[in-house]
């Protein structure tokens, strides 16, 4: 066990896991270990009811009468109640409304549904239940409160809960909308799974449901991605067969997949063919097909486009600006993108976030913090305020430079500008300070950073373990990257090198080969750096010989190239070994 440093002993750090938000893990520092300790259990979808009648049967006038003869006994917490909904104050709200029901009063479906759909937006999924629990036994449930409970699991990734709420919705007698399967739709394909899309989509119509223009835009652009063009125009003939008309968000969806995948002369094709049909192209579609002329450096060509656009009367937006200064700023003509930002103001546009993000940006290649930090202030005076991406590109580059206290300074300010940080933010922040050696205030922008409820991602844990390594705290290390897997991140070739790295260096080569073992289980495929480092490691543990025995051995198969074999054996001179090498290679 690598000893910890002495200063980071009883630090811990809370994890959540991504899959699982309010379900949290504690890494702690230790002198033996770093030790994990669940404490939250995961989330059951148990909503009590008071019956297992039909929902609808439930609401008769009858009842509704009687509630709400007794709900008017205490006006004034009805009134408060209201008032706690619409202010966002949904902790609040809550208790108002547990004790309201207790006093005879019938919770109204719609103020219940923006509370869950509120406690969702905090990221509080047993209060959101709660109040489904209180909806479901006192009050009137409909389709649009379950919809708000599945779309909320959705957007937490959390499709088998969603799954558990839709079985509950039909267990109430609730036919599930076009919208309850959109939304399941939706979410699949926001986490690349399009074939179970699919399969939902032919749910949708064994229901009896008909899918709309949106169902089918939704599924054309995850195809676009996973299966290409051509599949995704096959969909769109199936969305034609069944008398749907596409608007042009579903075109420009499609004219969008064409650029990314290069086909931007078959883009212009697909305009063409709707100007032919009567469907004039909007300014997104123009957008879309002058970003991509632009990144092919065809200017001239964008200038024809533009012209067009003019002609047909069509007038640039922000983003339309926004894609030109961009690309102004990326080939270093810093002054015209300025010239066109003023002028853009000048025809009564508000240029937002992204139109200032490329300059500062450019300012920051450039070394020219000042004119960044200032062009922040000019935004937030021109009505702009600035983003958390405005705000990490000049941080990040402070930090480059050294200045991490000047970056500390304007991230401690984010909260007051209204800009939360991301986990961009946090990661920035956690490598400049560990690198500057105030290792326990890296570990607290961890801490705090999960604490606020922002996730961590794979930046965050390759960051933590790169750090961990280069101090010789490589179990910890090893531990993050399990933690890693569990929280659904596939650890990539050099997060699984760097840990094997460190291994290499502690000496400790048995438990090197064990991380090669588990990298090889989980799918993850060893590099050519994987092979040198092992062997390297080998050989400077003091067992030369196996090192180029399995040096020659790789070359072989080609695991490793001619190159890195003579630079080993240079490291590592063994005359047998090289005769039998060069007898390999033919000299």
């Amino acid at each position: 066990m690598t000893p910890l440093s002495s200063e980071l002993v009883g630090f811990t750090i809370p994890f959540y896991s991504k899959t699982h938000k309010y379900h949290r893990s504690f890494l702690t520092f230790s002198n033996s270990n770093l030790t994990h300790v669940n404490n939250v259990k995961p989330f059951s979808t148990n909503l009590q009811a008071s019956s297992t009648t039909d929902a609808r049967q439930q609401q008769t006038p009858q009842t509704h009468s009687h509630s709400q003869s007794l709900g008017f006994r205490d006006a004034q917490t009805l009134k408060i109640f209201h008032r706690s909904c619409r202010a966002g104050n949904y902790i609040e709200a809550l208790h108002l409304l547990e004790s309201m029901v207790l006093k005879g009063y019938n919770p109204d479906v719609i103020l219940c549904t923006k509370l869950i759909k509120g406690f969702f937006t905090l990221r509080n999924v047993p209060k959101a239940v709660r109040v489904m629990e209180i909806l479901e036994k006192f009050g009137q449930p409909d389709v649009f409160a379950y919809n708000a409970l599945i779309n909320g699991f959705c957007k937490m990734n959390r499709i088998d809960d969603s799954t558990k709420v839709l079985d509950r919705m039909r267990s109430k007698g609730f036919s599930p909308d076009t919208v309850t399967y959109n939304i399941m739709i939706g979410s699949l394909c926001s986490r690349g799974k399009l074939d179970l899309a699919l399969k939902v989509l032919d749910q949708l119509v064994n229901d009896n449901c008909q899918p709309t223009v949106i169902t089918y835009t939704i599924l054309i652009e995850a195809t676009m991605i996973e299966g290409g063009v051509d599949e995704a125009l096959k969909l769109l003939d199936e969305m034609l067969s069944r008398g749907l008309r596409p608007d042009m968000f579903t075109y420009n969806t499609i004219i969008r997949g064409m650029c990314k995948e290069g086909m931007v002369e078959r883009a212009f094709e697909m305009i063409r063919n709707l100007e032919l049909k009567g469907c004039e192209p909007d300014v997104i579609s123009y957008n879309i097909l002058l970003r991509a002329l632009l990144n092919q450096g065809k200017w001239e060509e964008g200038e024809k486009l533009m012209s067009k656009m003019f002609s047909e009367k069509c007038e640039p937006n922000v983003v339309t600006y926004s894609i030109l200064i961009t690309t102004l700023c990326r080939d270093g003509k810093i002054d015209e993108a300025l010239n066109l930002l003023r002028l853009m103001k000048e025809r009564g546009l508000t240029p937002d976030a992204y139109s200032y993000d490329p300059l500062i940006a450019a300012f920051c290649r450039e070394g020219r913090l000042d004119l960044a930090i200032k062009f922040l202030e000019t935004m937030i005076s021109d009505g702009c305020l600035p983003d958390v991406v405005n705000y990490n590109t000049v941080l990040a580059t402070l930090c480059k430079n050294g200045k991490a206290d000047q970056a500390l300074e304007i991230f401690g300010k984010l909260g007051e500008v209204g800009c939360s940080p991301n986990s961009s933010s946090y990661n920035t922040m956690f490598s400049a300070l560990w690198s500057s050696g105030d290792k326990i205030r890296a570990l607290q922008m961890i801490s705090e950073m999960l604490n606020r409820g922002v996730d961590p991602d794979e930046i965050t844990y390759n960051s933590m373990i790169s750090c961990l390594c280069r101090e010789g705290m490589v179990d910890e290390a090893f531990e993050l990257l399990v933690d890693m897997r569990s929280c659904e991140f596939h650890p990539s070739v050099v997060t699984y090198n760097i840990v094997l790295l460190g291994y290499c260096k502690a000496h400790r080569i048995e438990d090197a080969i064990d991380v090669l073992d588990t990298m090889v289980e989980n799918g993850c495929k060893p590099n050519e750096t994987t092979y040198t480092m092992l062997i390297e490691g080998i050989g400077f543990a003091g067992y030369r010989a196996e090192a180029m025995e399995l040096a020659n051995d790789l070359v072989r198969i080609d695991a490793i190239s001619e190159y890195s074999f003579k630079r080993l054996h240079r490291t590592f001179p063994l005359l047998n070994v090289l005769q039998r090498s060069s007898q390999t290679f033919g000299h």
